[in-house]
């Protein structure tokens, strides 16, 4: 009866958050949008209290928090982690993750690498669609081939440069089928390299999922609809609903789907980070991939059994629109930089839930020139404000010609925005900064359509090196250069270093081109997020680690103890 009491208890102020949320007139309105065990459960509590201890057992259903709403689950167009997260639950290409984040085989069960590093030819295993339809090297080469096509609008083809003839599909100089990626039988195929590169193995465990053509040659893109989508990975989307739920389900024809211990997951768009921590707390999230800053006091305190911690090689910045004034001009791009103060943000308004960042790389990704960085970290901020005002004068704005942006940001960076507007507004009394505020989805498509003057930006590399930290500020990167910041030295500079055998030579290239985005400034280095994660006790094999990347297949819930 105790039980029965709280459950309805903590759907009572389910009831109410969710009224505050979507504006619902009436409870009836208001049940609809609740999970269908939360549902069950109540209408079995509303005929026969005691009827509430046979509800049905939820063991084997995993509930999961992920920040905010994907703008897509198509595997060739991802380009944001909340999308990955998904993706590699219901994906798996010749390389995939494991429990820790690191690429391990998937579908290929060995690799033979040419003693040039140019040539990887994959021996793949033997499997089939989750629609029992075989899976075949061909799939693997066509979802290669459709990431680069230009038809396909992914936004990050550019990561496939070092694939031989990449750059000349992207452009739209050769056919899709002229990427080095040649299929030698129905379960070997093999990808030919410009350059031999250090991160082949993670870059496929992200961007080798193959395409099901036997759905695709009939409904054409539509094939990722849920009344289409047929996947290879752990799960299959079995609905999704719009600033809801995703729903996944076991996949019988996954290979290894005797280990899955989870039938069904639920993923949701927790953008309230304060309401899903409360619901990881009584037990209706198992997990959520991030905190309410002002919490980690408090959640080290009271409940260190739920937080996982762990680095981070993501980057939180701004980037500027360098195709319109005022930000067509550098020095009001640095002395923008110069005016935010990054510690007040990370010790003061973040709570140490970041670490303030004075370059563009993440200094724990191997590889990377440990001598980089801005140079004023430890200059006074008074002394930086003149600075910035000189610099801001010399680009000729003063009285006479006020300085007026405007800043977008997305709900989560909240906390972050007004101190930032005050930072920057301390530069002189003629400088003003209006703010506007929207959801990922309105804020990335601005960004990508060029409909911005700046805005708060984050970015995590797909593999542990420096250049994925790099490559969205070449110009070859196309549409995810988002600032459209273009530079023929630093382009010279990463090619050159792409193409270096020598680790060390390499290291200090890719470090000579990082101190050109810091003089030119067209994104400008924040914080960087430490990553904090909730998890609830009996949810068993989640592993903290820099990518944020835990796929439903490793999460088991511990059998219930009668204590």
């Amino acid at each position: 009866m105790l039980a029965a009491f709280l459950l309805m208890n903590a759907v009572f102020f389910e009831l109410i958050d969710r009224a505050d949320r979507f504006g619902k007139s009436s409870v009836g309105e208001l049940i609809m949008t609740i999970r269908p065990v939360i549902l069950a459960a109540i209408l079995a509590c509303a005929f026969s209290i005691t009827a509430c201890s046979d509800a049905p057992d939820n063991a084997r259903t995993l509930h999961r928090g992920n920040s905010d709403e994907p703008l897509t689950l198509d595997p060739h167009k991802v380009a944001m982690l909340i999308e990955t997260t998904v993706i590699n639950d219901l994906f798996e290409g010749l390389y995939t993750l494991s429990a820790n984040g690191r690429a391990i085989p998937g579908l290929a069960l060995t690799a033979d690498v040419s003693d040039d590093g140019l040539i990887w030819r994959f021996h793949l295993r033997e499997t089939v669609w989750s629609d029992g339809h075989p899976l075949t090297a061909g799939d693997v080469a066509a979802g290669m081939q459709r990431a680069v096509d230009p038809a396909t609008l992914n936004e990050t083809a550019s990561k496939y440069f070092f694939i031989e003839n990449a750059m000349e599909v992207i452009a739209g100089d050769l056919p899709p089928d002229r990427l080095g990626v040649i299929v030698i039988d129905d379960l070997t195929l093999e990808i030919r390299l410009d350059y031999p590169v250090p991160y082949v193995s993670d870059f496929l465990a992200y961007n080798s999922y193959p395409l099901p053509r036997h759905v695709f040659d009939v409904v054409g893109d539509a094939w990722v609809r849920p009344e289409h989508m047929v996947t290879n990975g752990p799960y299959t989307l079995t609905e999704w609903r719009s600033v809801n739920f995703i729903e996944l389900s076991a996949n019988p024809n996954f290979h290894a789907a005797e280990t899955l211990c989870f039938d069904t997951v639920f993923v949701y768009p927790t953008t309230d980070r304060g309401a899903a921590e409360r619901r990881v707390r009584s037990g209706e999230l198992d997990l959520n991939v991030d905190i309410e800053p002002s919490n980690i006091g408090f959640l080290r305190a009271n409940h260190p059994e739920l937080l996982h911690e762990s680095g981070s090689f993501r980057a939180d910045d701004f980037l500027f629109n360098t195709t319109r004034p005022p930000f067509d001009d550098a020095r009001v791009r640095q002395a923008f930089s110069l005016a935010v103060d990054r510690r007040f943000l990370a010790e003061n308004v973040l709570g140490g839930a970041v670490e303030p960042s004075w370059r563009m790389i993440a200094p724990a990704l191997p590889g990377t020139d440990q001598n980089v960085g801005l140079d004023y970290a430890d200059t006074d901020m008074d002394v930086r404000r003149a600075r910035a005002r000189t610099l801001l004068v010399e680009a000729g704005y003063g009285p006479d010609n006020p300085l007026d942006v405007m800043f977008s940001y997305v709900t989560a960076f909240g906390r972050s925005a007004p101190v930032i507007q005050q930072d920057i507004s301390l530069i002189a009394p003629w400088v003003s900064v209006e703010m506007q505020v929207s959801d990922s989805q309105l804020h990335y498509a601005a960004m990508r359509a060029g409909d911005f003057m700046f805005g708060n930006n984050a970015w995590m590399p797909e593999y542990p090196d420096p250049y994925g930290a790099l490559l969205i500020w070449e110009t070859r990167a196309g549409d995810l250069n988002y600032s459209r910041w273009t530079n023929a030295d630093y382009d010279r500079l990463v090619d050159t270093a792409l193409r270096t055998v020598d680790s060390t030579i390499r290291t200090s290239t890719l470090g000579d081109a990082e101190r050109i985005l810091l003089r030119e400034m067209p994104h400008m280095p924040l914080y960087r997020p430490l990553n904090f994660d909730l998890v609830r006790p009996d949810i068993v094999g989640w592993t903290a680690n820099p990518t944020q990347q835990n796929p439903s297949r490793w999460l088991c819930r511990a059998p219930a103890t009668d204590d």
